[in-house]
């Protein structure tokens, strides 16, 4: 195409840019590719962090409809039915309709499933929600039996009923009985909408009091008020609740499902970010293979007298529609993430909340994931419009040295380590000053990696070229020969290079700084949960995984009596445990017997002395509290609090200040006497079974099974139970491995592609090396020098700022969220991450390194010089 005939008019620039593609469609594809894979990762982890609140919030709107106050219990047992009259006469009120709410455990066919059992009457369809309203059609809450939405249906393997075919039977486990029952109806998203994606099962509210135990209680009054009349009803909600009670908004369950999956947001979506960068870097690398042909269009535009602006709007419109296409790509790709290797419900929630997630695609995550694929893709393309700067000669890319386009000067390398340090050093300051920012420090240091390569590189070169001279004892076809002619292919191609290099390196960093963090975390939940578990032998609880945290309640009495009868056991005790909702989080409220070794996990300690906590706690009145907690209260040690519970405001004076012993909104310690005076229960979560001296762990067991005779028990050793914890803190921070693992494959992917495709554009150049002489076999050994010390520099850079970053990682889960986890460098793990890294880019520019070198002498000659 002649350059004097250059299309004008959009439909031209179309027409020119098909016609670039066809000559340069493998730099386009590979741009195209990490462009891709960087909006692949940071959609599908956008799409995933908020299909989490996004399917709460679904099934409160659908139950709820236009209800938009509650009054709920602090308990689990509830409150008295007859509240729910004295609510519906205050001033203000339209509606109020009151619910029973219950974690259980449906049964059928050898298959559980967790859920979260709700009991309605017939005054709920009248708030208008879509799933109350049709849960009414054909009387269905009124039959003896439970509601299952399709997920919960397909979890048990119960087919769609068809005309004429018996009900299937169930059992339901909750608070300790089973009861068997039947599936009245299996609904799905027709009747119910996002509710058939949900965990609710569904039954009238007088059997689900029969099914509980719980006759006459509810836990929850939805209330909808008069048009202007909220502040009135809520008014007079207080005065009912009389502080045993909680008033709040409908929505306040999305509020702190949001408060406590905040810390493992922030972690995924910096890490999204990493991948996302690696995937710019991915379109960079790419588009530096066609830097040089296309700074020389540029040139000769300018020569023939086009404007800047025209020569603008060409690179421009290049840009922008590679970035469109190559943004579709991702924001499907993504999707499936989300839908496959991201879906799953993390079930560290379910301890507290009702959900079940759906896919849910916010029509702000998918333009803002868009438009930052299309922004990323013009940055990597805008280096060719740095030569129309005013000034610049028009063959300036000619004057440079090595390959046109690829030149970095000792200054601007000086000035990006200058800025490098900056940012290391703005990192460290917001860890130290504002440790809610942690994580924007950690950001900080991932693009200080990146800036640090050049001067890093620059290093390796000079020690390569001093290794060479050195190795020259060995003939000027030797090893060092090799290594220097590698040096100087390098110091030609310097941007590339780096490009390459600051791939390799910002992923490593990730993974050594997340990955760390994380393994320090499980670390910490282990010793945590050990010392949670340790003191008893066998552990009595209801439900199963779901119950992880033992906060489900039953009827303990004649329980307790057989099973200290059993023969081999020398102590029962029963444990107290459950959710209590404060102003801005979820507490895991811990009720010790008082003849526990220690009510506090001793590893998990940060402030006061163990043994005289552990006193007072033993005394009454006071309690440990999680440093989270502690400073949302403004409180210290010794210092009183007021915590609400189901019998009103109670004070109780801080003994210890500890870690959120793995539940990330915090916990609270108290001795199990406090407990049932302030819930007014003496209904246990668990019992602590200690064995006589001699007696079999499983002949007790046993005994004590067939004692209980109960199936809704679950009784377990503490190595099972502490089997169980470690298996659910791994499944918690299973995202974050996913997208570290997601993040190494696409770096080393994108690594070996721009690679393999920088050396198949140099094809000519090893030709005319054949003609001076080279074998082979000495031209595959300099791509492997070229290899290891591109991948080696980004590797050891990314390795040295994130163990940083990892230290950075761990004072944000330490100080800020409260996790458990002590600091310890992974250098093992840091090494066989760098290995992998190294060995796999390695491996799959193996195959072009060995065909290029074989290329024939005749292509060199063909060429021309």
């Amino acid at each position: 195409m002649r350059l004097g005939t250059l299309p004008r008019g959009a439909g031209r620039l179309v027409q020119f840019y098909l016609r670039r593609l066809r000559r340069q469609w493998p730099q386009e594809l590979l741009a195209g590719a990490g462009i891709a894979i960087g909006v692949a990762l940071v959609f599908a982890v956008l799409v995933s962090n908020s299909s989490i609140t996004g399917s709460a919030r679904e099934v409160v709107e659908g139950i709820t409809g236009n209800a938009s106050i509650q009054l709920a219990a602090r308990g689990g047992s509830g409150f008295d039915q007859a509240t729910v009259e004295r609510v519906r006469a205050l001033p203000g009120v339209r509606e109020a309709a009151p619910l029973l709410e219950q974690r259980a455990t449906v049964a059928h066919g050898g298959r559980r499933a967790a859920v979260q059992l709700i009991g309605v009457d017939d005054r709920l369809p009248r708030f208008g929600g879509v799933a109350a309203r049709n849960y009414q059609l054909g009387g269905l809450v009124l039959q003896p039996g439970l509601i299952l939405p399709r997920r919960i249906a397909d979890e048990l393997a119960i087919p769609a009923a068809a005309d004429g075919t018996p009900l299937p039977r169930i059992a339901v486990d909750v608070r300790g009985r089973r009861t068997a029952t039947i599936a009245t109806a299996v609904v799905g998203p027709a009747m119910i909408g996002p509710l058939a994606d949900s965990i609710l099962v569904v039954a009238s509210l007088p059997y689900a009091q029969r099914l509980t135990g719980l006759e006459g209680r509810v836990t929850r009054v939805l209330v909808e008020p008069l048009p202007g009349r909220e502040q009135q009803v809520r008014a007079g909600l207080e005065a009912v609740a009389d502080g045993r009670l909680y008033v709040g908004g409908v929505d306040d369950e999305t509020r702190l499902l949001e408060q406590a999956t905040g810390p493992i947001d922030q972690a995924t979506g910096l890490f999204a970010a990493i991948g996302a960068f690696v995937g710019l870097l991915f379109a960079f690398n790419a588009m530096l293979l066609t830097v040089p042909e296309r700074r020389r269009f540029v040139a000769t535009l300018r020569k023939l007298g086009y404007r800047r602006a025209r020569i603008v709007q060409i690179l421009g419109f290049q840009a922008v529609a590679l970035g469109a296409v190559a943004s579709l790509a991702g924001l499907a790709g993504g999707y499936l993430l989300a839908r496959t290797v991201l879906s799953d419900t993390p079930s560290y929630l379910t301890f507290a909340f009702p959900i079940g997630i759906r896919t849910i695609v916010p029509a702000g995550v998918v333009a803002a994931a868009f438009a930052g694929g299309v922004v990323a893709t013009c940055l990597a393309a805008a280096q060719p419009l740095a030569d129309l700067r005013r000034g610049r000669p028009i063959d300036v890319a000619a004057s440079e040295r090595g390959e046109q386009g690829q030149a970095l000067g000792p200054r601007a390398q000086r000035t990006l380590a200058f800025v490098a340090a900056a940012l290391v050093a703005v990192g460290t300051l917001l860890a130290l000053l504002v440790p809610g920012l942690t994580l924007i420090g950690a950001g900080a240091l991932a693009a200080a990696t990146v800036l640090a390569v050049p001067a890093a590189l620059a290093l390796a070169l000079r020690l390569g070229d001093v290794a060479a001279r050195r190795m020259q004892r060995d003939g000027p076809g030797g090893r060092g020969n090799m290594l220097l002619v590698a040096v100087r292919e390098l110091r030609a191609t310097t941007i590339r290079s780096l490009a390459l290099a600051a791939t390799g390196a910002v992923a490593i960093f990730g993974s050594v700084a997340i990955e760390g963090a994380h393994s320090n975390l499980v670390t910490g939940l282990d010793r945590n949960f050990a010392d949670y578990l340790d003191g008893a032998d066998l552990w009595v609880t209801t439900g199963g995984d779901e119950n992880s945290l033992t906060t489900q309640a039953f009827d303990g009495g004649a329980a307790l009596r057989r099973a200290r009868a059993v023969p081999g056991v020398a102590a029962v005790r029963p444990y107290h445990g459950g959710m209590l909702d404060l102003d801005d989080r979820r507490a895991w409220v811990i009720g010790r017997p008082a003849e526990d070794r220690s009510l506090i996990p001793r590893s998990q300690l940060l402030e006061g002395d163990l043994e005289r906590a552990n006193g007072q706690l033993r005394a009454g009145g006071a309690v440990a509290l999680s440093k989270a907690i502690a400073d949302s209260l403004g409180a210290g040690l010794g210092d009183a609090v007021a915590l609400p519970t189901p019998s009103g405001p109670r004070r109780f004076r801080v003994a210890a200040i500890v870690t959120n012993l793995g539940w990330g909104p915090g916990a609270i310690v108290m001795r199990a006497a406090d407990y049932r005076r302030a819930w007014r229960s003496d209904d246990p979560t668990a019992f602590e079974v200690d064995l006589r001296t001699g007696a079999d762990v499983a002949t007790t067991r046993g005994a004590l099974e067939r004692a209980l005779a109960q199936p809704a028990l679950r009784v377990q050793t503490t190595a099972e139970r502490e089997a169980q914890f470690q298996a659910l803190a791994r499944q918690g921070l299973e995202r974050l491995t996913d997208i570290s693992t997601l993040a190494l494959i696409a770096a080393a992917l994108a690594m070996a592609a721009a690679m393999g495709a920088g050396i198949f554009q140099r094809r000519v150049t090893f030709s005319r090396r054949r003609i001076q002489g080279y074998r082979p076999a000495k031209l595959r050994r300099i791509l492997l020098y070229e290899a290891t010390l591109i991948l080696g520099t980004g590797c050891l850079a990314g390795a040295l700022l994130g163990a940083y970053g990892h230290l950075l990682a761990n004072r944000f889960l330490q100080d800020t969220t409260g996790y458990p986890a002590p600091f310890a460098l992974a250098l093992p793990q840091t090494v066989a991450t760098c290995l992998l890294v190294l060995l796999v880019a390695l491996a799959l520019t193996s195959v072009p390194g060995w065909l290029v070198s074989r290329t024939p002498p005749q292509v060199g000659l063909e060429t021309g010089t």
